[in-house]
């Protein structure tokens, strides 16, 4: 339950259409995430990506910087957050190759050019480095534009 509490005052825009202010002990990493909701119902859906891969990278750094959390916590923070912002902001992306990607590596490029502020890359190098490197993985891994149209029709998934 607190944990949907949470999501719903963090994700307000998908729950509600409409937008409430975190306090402010809102971690970056959430916070990003409300603000990705809030740009892609705006109809900024690319910078939503961008928003949205700029919090997966900064909760993967949490998660891999904090490894012994308790499950019901940011892990599970994440995979809700995973679920009700990223999956609606992805399948739009995936609509278009050139989108998907430009999002991504607007995140990396934030990533290579900013230190997140709770976890500094002087002290959090290693950490760093594996999260950026999955996220060049990710890019890497998108199919060519005829066969990610070909896997999305497959799926039932719309192609822009």
């Amino acid at each position: 339950m607190r944990h949907l509490l949470a999501l719903l005052l963090l994700c307000p825009t998908l729950a509600f259409g409409q937008s409430v202010q975190p306090g402010p002990i809102t971690p970056t990493a959430w916070t990003d995430y409300q603000r990705a909701a809030e740009l892609f119902n705006a109809g900024e859906r690319v910078q939503a990506g961008c928003v949205m891969y700029r919090g997966q990278f900064r909760a993967r750094l949490l998660l891999l910087a904090n490894p012994n959390q308790p499950p019901d916590g940011a892990p599970a923070l994440f995979a809700s957050l995973s679920e009700v912002v990223a999956r609606p902001i992805n399948e739009w992306l995936g609509g278009d190759r050139r989108d998907w990607i430009a999002a991504m590596e607007c995140a990396r490029d934030w990533a290579q050019n900013n230190s997140d502020p709770d976890y500094p890359r002087r002290r959090y190098g290693k950490q760093h480095a594996e999260v950026l490197s999955g996220l060049n993985q990710l890019i890497a891994s998108i199919p060519p534009a005829a066969e990610l149209r070909k896997q999305r029709r497959a799926n039932g998934l719309p192609n822009r």
